[in-house]
């Protein structure tokens, strides 16, 4: 993942990888729809397949709906890192 610093920049390269712990590999992009008069930005989510799964899922985001993801995502880490004690701390 890309720094604050980096996203700022317009460095952020066009797709991002994840691995999860099960062996997923989660692929978080971006695409323009429409064209040069109507573009329409899209963020979009792919959850990859796992061992032992069915398929893979995507999702894709407006703009809008992408940060209210990123906002309930982090909302719930920091809830699941106090419930073991964590405080915040960046654990893996």
């Amino acid at each position: 993942m890309k720094s604050p610093a980096d996203t700022a920049a317009g460095t952020v390269p066009p797709h991002e990888y994840v691995r999860t712990a099960c062996g997923r590999e989660v692929t978080i992009g971006r695409l323009v729809l429409g064209d040069a008069r109507h573009p329409a930005a899209r963020v979009f989510v792919d959850l990859g397949s796992c061992p032992g799964c069915d398929g893979a899922s995507w999702a894709g985001l407006t703009v809008a709906e992408a940060r209210q993801l990123a906002g309930a995502l982090l909302a719930q880490a920091m809830a699941a890192d106090r419930a073991c004690g964590r405080h915040g701390r960046a654990l893996p």
